[in-house]
């Protein structure tokens, strides 16, 4: 009793208390709606700042169809679409890699050269977002060594092409010899630790314009292919490794860049293709059958002595 005289009453209630009956499950769909809606209105963002031929790129990459019939001859230029002009600021025209901003090295200025000041992740690039990012490490080294009026950049499906052409102010090589320039020189050893800090197969092409030479001896093709493999040993003084190196040849004037003008000073280049391991699967197996029949040549043609 209390001690007015009113009766004392006591409740006593469950510890623990009532638990909810729906708990967080609502946090999971409330997350999952709200990725959806950033989701689409990033794609409304992207369809209203891109054109009809933009557009129609995109639905390409989507489907995987960015060559129409299929199939690319890799030394073929003239068609492609991917090409990043390097004119100071690198243009990507349609098909190509996106602009991605990448980390600076050490120093800013030296971003992307040698081991030490390198932002590129050693590994091997194959997807086009990879690619695009190697070809912008690519356009920063080429800008550094004060080269960029006189190479080109294209993404493949099957790699990244380098296109280091002449001028008609600058020539990488001396007319009619295989005798490398100083600037063409400090341009490969700017881009061999690059190229060796990856681990993708590298090929090599050497290429003249129409000149012919006097008598038959020495000709276009034995000078293309010098070309190439003196290319080929500064890279690899420079940083890129010998087991990379899958092909060098030698294309004579077969390939002009500017097919108009036979005799173009662009037409006189060094390609290098940075290749994905199924374009270099594609190009060391062609080797394979042949070395395969010829050995089952010999071995069922018996030598004299049994040797």
């Amino acid at each position: 009793m209390a001690a007015n005289g009113d009766p004392l009453v006591i409740r006593k209630r469950p510890r623990g208390g009532k638990k909810a009956a729906n708990g967080g499950a609502w946090k999971v769909a409330f997350a999952d709606f709200t990725l959806a809606m950033m989701a689409f209105f990033m794609v409304l963002w992207i369809i209203a700042v891109s054109d009809q031929k933009e557009r129609e790129i995109v639905v390409q990459y989507i489907k995987g169809d960015l060559v129409a019939d299929g199939k690319m001859n890799p030394f073929d230029i003239s068609s492609n679409p991917s090409l990043i002009e390097l004119l100071g600021n690198a243009e990507v025209e349609p098909g190509s890699a996106p602009q991605l901003q990448l980390p600076d090295g050490d120093k800013q200025n030296r971003a992307g050269l040698g081991p030490d000041n390198s932002s590129l992740v050693p590994g091997e690039y194959a997807t086009h977002a990879q690619l695009g990012v190697l070809a912008q490490e690519l356009s920063q080294v080429i800008a550094a060594a004060e080269m960029s009026n006189n190479v080109a950049l294209q993404i493949l499906p099957q790699g990244i092409r380098i296109l280091i052409h002449d001028s008609d102010e600058q020539a990488m090589f001396k007319l009619g010899q295989a005798k490398m320039q100083p600037y063409f020189e400090k341009l490969l050893i700017a881009l061999g630790p690059l190229l060796g800090s990856i681990k993708n197969g590298i090929t090599l092409s050497g290429h003249t314009d129409a000149l012919p030479y006097v008598g038959k001896r020495y000709t276009n093709w034995e000078l293309s292919s010098e070309r190439a493999l003196i290319a080929r040993q500064t890279l690899e003084t420079s940083g890129v490794d010998r087991e990379q190196i899958l092909q060098v040849i030698g294309m004579a004037a077969r390939l002009p860049l500017v097919a108009e003008d036979p005799n173009h000073a662009k037409n006189r280049r060094i390609e290098i293709l940075v290749l994905t391991k199924e374009a270099a699967d594609s190009i060391t197996g062609l080797m394979l059958p042949m070395a395969t029949e010829q050995v089952n040549m010999e071995g069922s043609t018996p030598r004299n002595g049994g040797q």
